[in-house]
């Protein structure tokens, strides 16, 4: 997908601007501990080494996905959760499962 684009819904623009958000990274982590399962993460910070990540500048924010993100689709930042527990969610992308569980990445 190399002419892929993210749009922000309205909901993730009121959030950034009420946070101070700038920069957000999307990255891969285990959903558990010792799990082979990985869910994508919200991180509001640009990464300390871009090489690995896909970059775009959507309405002047940074934004960084992981490689390894698999993109399903077109790219909508939304947000997800209530109160204290809302963040920012990547729509039309998913993390690749392994079953292979002795898989150590």
């Amino acid at each position: 997908m190399g002419n892929t684009k993210i749009k922000l819904s309205s909901s993730a623009l009121k959030f950034m601007q009420k946070n101070g958000i700038t920069d957000v990274t999307f990255d891969l982590c285990r959903a558990e501990p010792k799990g082979f399962l990985k869910e994508i993460e919200p991180v509001y910070q640009a990464p300390a080494d871009a090489s690995g990540y896909r970059y775009f500048v959507v309405e002047g924010y940074h934004i960084f996905v992981a490689r390894d993100i698999k993109i399903l689709g077109p790219l909508t930042i939304s947000t997800e959760g209530i109160w204290r527990f809302k963040q920012l969610f990547l729509d039309g992308a998913g993390a690749a499962v392994s079953f292979w569980i002795f898989e150590e990445n």
